[in-house]
C-alpha cells in the first residue's frame, strides 16, 4: 500500500471547511485520532484535511500542554529495515522544533489547569485494523551525536519518510474537549529528502507555520 508522507501542522485549522473531505486514496487511517469523520478539506495554504471546532474561544488558550511524540507502527518489525536510532532521532527532533517554536508564544505546563491545550503528535505507520502496534516515543535525548551527523539519509530511513504519517490533535487539556484536528502530506512529486540536515529546516519550517496560525488565533503574540 502506497504510504504518504503526512505532517500535522494541525493548528493551521484557522478557517471552517464546508464540506466533508475524502480521505487520501489507498490510504487506512492508523487510528491516532478519535473521529476522522470530522475531517474536511482545508483551504489554501492549509492543511489537507482538518478539524477545528467552531465554538471555542482560542483566546482563553495561553498554555501548552505537549505530549511526547509518539511513533506508531504495526508491530516492531515493521520497520524492521529502517535504523531504530533514525525512527528516535526523527521523533525526538519534531518534538524539539515544535517545543522550540511554542515556547516563543506560550508558556508550557505539565498537568491540565482551564486555559490549557493539550497537543499530541503522532508518525503513524500502522492501520486501526493491526492487531497489534508497537508505540515508540520520543527520547529525551542520549547526548550521543547522532552517527549521521547532518549529512546523508539511510537508504531506508529516505524511503520511509517518503511514505511516513504523522497525525495530530489540540484538546482543552482539562475537560478533554476536541478543539481541532488534522493531517496533511506533501504533494507526490515533491523532491525526496537527502540529508538530515534538510529534514531539520523542514520540521521547524513546519513549526514555525503552525505555531505562527495558532499565535495569531489565540492573540498570543
Amino acid at each position: 500500500m502506497k504510504r504518504r508522507l503526512v505532517l500535522t501542522l494541525l493548528v493551521a485549522i484557522a478557517a471552517g471547511c464546508a464540506h466533508r473531505a475524502p480521505m487520501p486514496p489507498n490510504a487506512e487511517m492508523s487510528g491516532f485520532l478519535d473521529d476522522y469523520s470530522l475531517l474536511r478539506d482545508g483551504g489554501p495554504n492549509e492543511l489537507r484535511l482538518v478539524y477545528r471546532d467552531p465554538q471555542v474561544d482560542w483566546s482563553t488558550y495561553r498554555k501548552v500542554l505537549l505530549e511526547p511524540v509518539t511513533l506508531w507502527r504495526s508491530g516492531r518489525k515493521s520497520l524492521a529495515a529502517v535504523p531504530e536510532e533514525d525512527l528516535l532521532r526523527l521523533v525526538s527532533d519534531f518534538q524539539d522544533a515544535i517545543r522550540a517554536r511554542l515556547r516563543e508564544g506560550f508558556e508550557f505546563v505539565d498537568r491540565p489547569r482551564p486555559g490549557v491545550m493539550r497537543i499530541r503528535l503522532g508518525i503513524t505507520d500502522a492501520k486501526a485494523s493491526d492487531r497489534v502496534l508497537d508505540v515508540l516515543t520520543a527520547p529525551q535525548g542520549t547526548g550521543r551525536p547522532h552517527p549521521a551527523g547532518a549529512g546523508a539519509l539511510h537508504a531506508e530511513t529516505k524511503r520511509f519518510l517518503a511514505g511516513a504519517v504523522i497525525e495530530g490533535e489540540i484538546r482543552d487539556a482539562q475537560t478533554n474537549t476536541l478543539l481541532a484536528e488534522g493531517i496533511d502530506w506533501r504533494p507526490r512529486d515533491a523532491p525526496p529528502f537527502e540529508t538530515w540536515a534538510e529534514v531539520d529546516r523542514a520540521l521547524a519550517f513546519w513549526a514555525d507555520r503552525v505555531c505562527t496560525r495558532l499565535e495569531a488565533r489565540t492573540g498570543a503574540r
